[in-house]
């Protein structure tokens, strides 16, 4: 499924928010990760994040690699936690 920069960005926004108050760090990371997806967007407007690395020669496309692996650690362990909790409940 590929998810245009825009929406990944407005996505791991959403996220931020959520996880704000649960875990702040994470939640920190999800807003690192949402602010390079936005920048990206706008370097790269209408791609994904797998097109804009792939195909972009510059150093956004760095970027969004980076973003790319912290945003799916941060998720991973966002739903450790969150499965973590509902198992201790």
């Amino acid at each position: 499924m590929s998810l245009p920069l825009v929406l990944a960005a407005l996505l791991f926004a959403v996220l931020a928010t959520v996880e704000w108050s649960r875990l702040p760090l994470i939640a920190r990371i999800y807003l690192g990760v949402g602010t390079a997806f936005g920048v990206g967007a706008l370097a790269h407007p209408g791609m994904d994040v797998a097109d804009a690395v792939s195909h972009g020669g510059d150093g956004i496309a760095l970027l969004l690699a980076v973003a790319r692996i912290a945003g799916f650690a941060a998720v991973m362990v966002s739903v450790a936690t969150a499965l973590r909790s509902a198992v201790l409940r």
